[in-house]
């Protein structure tokens, strides 16, 4: 019996396959970062560090790293170590590690669409770096 399904590709198609690569690229990058931290000194302090975000990486920068059109430069907390950050990213379905994949699809969407996304101008950029930035605070004590 012959299939009434066409096998030619739609456009909804297509965009859909270019949203699962981005959507995976997002994952991959972030458990990329997950597995670097793994091998880092879990005391490690980022006071300074900052935890840079583009559509293709993920990783810790000194805090005064200038931030360019598609990144996202999120400051580490006051008194934050590498362990304060794993804790937030291995929360599961947590702020951090959502807010990390999330903001790595938005940038790879925009270059993608060659839209150019700011951290402190989109909401969409600027509310999982916040969010992000307060997981890993949260996870610091407040009695050391």
């Amino acid at each position: 019996m012959a299939s009434k399904h066409s096998k030619t590709p739609t456009a909804d198609s297509i965009s859909n396959d270019e949203q699962a690569r981005i959507y995976l690229g997002a994952v991959s990058v972030a458990a990329e970062m997950l597995l670097r931290l793994h091998q880092e000194d879990p005391d490690r302090d980022l006071t300074e560090m900052a935890l840079f975000v583009s559509a293709d990486q993920a990783s810790l920068v000194p805090r005064s790293t200038k931030i360019k059109r598609n990144t996202a430069v999120i400051p580490m907390p006051d008194r934050a170590r590498v362990y304060h950050l794993l804790k937030a990213l291995l929360v599961d379905e947590g702020d951090a590690s959502t807010a990390l994949k999330l903001m790595l699809f938005r940038f790879a969407e925009a270059a993608r669409q060659g839209e150019q996304l700011e951290m402190y101008e989109h909401e969409a950029i600027g509310r999982p770096a916040v969010a992000l930035h307060l997981a890993v605070r949260s996870e610091i004590s407040p009695h050391r």
